[in-house]
């Protein structure tokens, strides 16, 4: 009888803990789980939780979304943990990024035992960011048509950046991204008050910027980077295997106590000349891409048909409370990134042609033969012209003065707000 009645009260506790859990709204436990309140405080432990949330509601729209940052940002925590795994984080190219005042710490990104990385470990990193990606969009994916609406504390998450399978507060996102750029310098009471209120519109917006993250992915593993990786890999991993380890010694050209020599750098650029070994991932990045452009309008068709004003990933032209300060989008931005997006999508499809930028102006680079047909891809030639050749045509062109709209729209900084806006 007493162990009849452990175990119904082990059972009524059980059930009391479950539903206590159940009650928490999805923004509870994201702020808890980033925090380290539920679970460890790292991405995994948070994605758990998460699951967990939908295990009891499979439909929950404000959980998938939230699951699928979180999953994004697991695919960028796999990066990072792999350069530091392989001694990037080590080399003067890295190291200045990640070091600094409210910086990661080189305590944290210096790895005092990098592991040797080779050509074929390098690309199945590739291969295993791809895969990370793909998981966070087919998550999103599941998103239905209903409104959205989750508070995620983003500046709160923790990277596990050098795979100890712990996160502490010196690896939490802000401080990367304090270590990343100088225009803003956020501290931690910043990053306490920081929230963006993920809705449906931001939920195409990720999906778009995961299709673009794969474009990239397939566009390089479509080439063959070994000769690269070989005689230049050792700018990004302190141990990579070459034939060349005399790179690698303390005598060095032209380094002007950077400790990165000038040559390498030279030589990098140089061999940005690959061959293209699997042509059928040209075409999957084509696919990938003109999702991007599919997501891009989507996303702006939800963001249009909002009427509320909270903390705005990406405000519309009559929303004011972003969640970044005085970040603002104008009609004429509006109107004009649009017009942006069409046209991008019908060089994708062969329907337009982008205007060649050598010779008497009357041929254009056919974009979509550039995926269906794909040859060497040599930098310099491109940028040169003579690689273009194969795939110039006559036809209709894109807008002459878009860029120029473009930037007069965005006051100079179309390259700034291209990352922001997708």
């Amino acid at each position: 009888m007493p162990r009849i009645s452990c175990l119904r009260i082990g059972v009524a506790v059980a059930s009391c803990i479950a539903s206590m859990a159940g009650a928490q709204s999805v923004d509870e436990v994201l702020r808890r789980s980033f925090t380290g309140q539920m679970g460890d405080g790292t991405l995994g432990s948070t994605a758990r939780n998460l699951e967990g949330v939908l295990e009891e509601s499979p439909g929950d729209n404000n959980a998938l979304a939230a699951l699928g940052v979180v999953q994004f940002l697991q695919s960028g925590e796999l990066i990072l943990q792999q350069t530091y795994t392989y001694g990037g984080f080590n080399l003067p190219v890295q190291a200045s990024m990640m070091v600094g005042v409210g910086g990661m710490g080189q305590n944290i990104a210096f790895n005092p035992e990098p592991r040797p990385i080779n050509h074929a470990q390098f690309r199945a990193s590739f291969e295993d960011w791809i895969a990370a990606v793909a998981r966070a969009e087919a998550t999103l994916a599941r998103v239905g048509d209903e409104e959205v609406k989750v508070r995620i504390p983003i500046g709160l998450a923790r990277l596990d950046l050098n795979a100890d399978g712990t996160a502490d507060e010196r690896e939490q996102l802000w401080r990367l991204f304090r270590a990343l750029q100088t225009r803003f310098e956020p501290m931690q009471a910043d990053a306490d008050a920081f929230e963006v209120a993920f809705d449906r519109g931001d939920v195409a917006w990720l999906r778009g910027y995961c299709h673009l993250c794969m474009a990239v992915g397939e566009f390089f593993l479509a080439h063959d980077s070994r000769e690269a990786f070989e005689r230049a890999g050792h700018v990004f991993y302190a141990k990579n295997e070459t034939p060349y380890g005399f790179l690698k010694g303390e005598r060095k050209v032209a380094d002007y106590a950077t400790g990165v020599d000038v040559t390498d750098i030279i030589a990098l650029v140089h061999l940005l000349n690959f061959e293209c070994v699997e042509p059928g991932r040209m075409e999957v990045a084509r696919g990938h891409l003109l999702e991007t452009f599919r997501l891009a309008n989507e996303m702006w068709r939800w963001y249009d048909a909002e009427t509320d004003d909270d903390r705005e990933w990406i405000p519309n032209p009559t929303q004011v409370e972003g969640a970044i300060p005085e970040a603002r989008i104008t009609q004429e931005m509006h109107d004009t990134w649009l017009r942006a997006l069409g046209e991008g999508e019908q060089l994708l499809r062969g329907e337009r042609l982008l205007r060649f930028w050598r010779g008497d102006g009357e041929r254009g680079v056919n974009v979509r033969r550039f995926f269906a047909e794909p040859r060497r891809f040599d930098l310099v030639l491109w940028v040169q012209g003579s690689a273009a050749a194969p795939y110039l045509e006559e036809g209709e062109f894109t807008s002459d003065n878009l860029w120029r709209d473009l930037e007069e729209a965005f006051n100079r900084g179309t390259f700034r707000y291209m990352w922001w806006m997708n």
